[in-house]
């Protein structure tokens, strides 16, 4: 084979899985998930810890379905340890649940 061929085979490979990747739909990584839950709550808590689940969840809020990261986060208030869960949207980034560990979850439908 020639090499022109070889250097068209190459640039239609590298176009179709150029197109390919932008139709996956993309998702936050676990990490810069949980680093923006930190960045959009450090004025609310003082973060002593926090947590995130690697795998995304399906689930519904307020009737519509999201892709979705769970962790949580530790703050300490006064000498006092609480714990929070969150919720928040691998696509987006929007937090769609933050609530003391342990309390259900309202206005999930």
């Amino acid at each position: 084979m020639k090499a022109s061929k070889w250097i068209l085979a190459g640039v239609a490979g590298f176009a179709a899985g150029y197109v390919a990747a932008k139709r996956l739909p993309q998702t936050l990584t676990p990490e810069k998930a949980l680093n923006l839950v930190k960045d959009q709550t450090r004025d609310e808590f003082m973060i002593t810890g926090s947590w995130i689940n690697v795998h995304p969840e399906e689930v519904k809020r307020f009737g519509l379905p999201y892709t979705v990261y769970k962790g949580g986060l530790s703050s300490r208030l006064h000498s006092t340890l609480t714990q929070y869960d969150f919720m928040i949207d691998a696509k987006t980034g929007s937090i769609l649940d933050i609530s003391k560990h342990g309390e259900k979850v309202a206005a999930t439908v």
